[in-house]
């Protein structure tokens, strides 16, 4: 604790954040400014590309995956996610799977962009010929919806774990990015 001086009289002993405690605290930062707009939450807009049934392709990432990545809106609030490619430095095989729970949008509006976000979890598994990786993930999700092309462009975070070869790798500051086209079941 560091003494707190406002103009030389000292009131009291506060904790001042100090570097090493911000670079602790730093993993919490996206889970805070999640919970931070979930609070004042705009009214949900119409989303032609979160509607139920709609399906987008297009390339992204999972928890050590690149490639394919497909999501599916099964619900108004509900959607699955998924990512399957190439498996980290080895050019295995690996695969991401997300069950996610659509938030309404923070921002929506009639120039037809709209800013929405998604919390969700799911597993991750990665093949090579010398190993098998399996692993699950948390996702947090930040997404920019353009209505007239249709597309998603996605931000994650997506702390969670990796057990290969009877080892246990934490990951705490793992992001993935999508680009979608939702070309199936969308109206103009």
């Amino acid at each position: 604790y560091e003494m707190l001086r406002v103009t030389g009289v000292q009131t009291c002993a506060l904790p001042i954040l100090t570097r090493p405690l911000l670079r602790k605290l730093a993993p919490l930062a996206p889970l805070a400014l999640m919970g931070f707009l979930a609070l004042p939450s705009v009214a949900e807009a119409a989303s032609p590309i979160r509607t139920q049934g709609n399906l987008g392709l297009g390339v992204g990432s999972g928890l050590y995956h690149s490639g394919l990545s497909v999501k599916y809106f099964a619900g108004a609030t509900h959607s699955l996610q998924g990512v399957i490619g190439t498996h980290g430095y080895s050019g295995g095989l690996g695969f991401s799977g997300d069950y996610l729970y659509e938030m309404p949008t923070i921002i929506g509006d009639t120039t037809g962009i709209e800013l929405g976000w998604a919390i969700g979890a799911g597993p991750s598994i990665g093949i090579d010929d010398n190993y098998l990786a399996i692993g699950a993930h948390g996702t947090i999700g930040l997404e920019i919806n353009i209505q007239a092309v249709p597309i998603d462009i996605v931000l994650e975070y997506k702390p969670g774990f990796v057990i290969q070869d009877s080892d246990l790798d934490l990951d705490l500051y793992n992001f993935a990015g999508h680009i979608r086209f939702y070309p199936f079941g969308w109206k103009p």
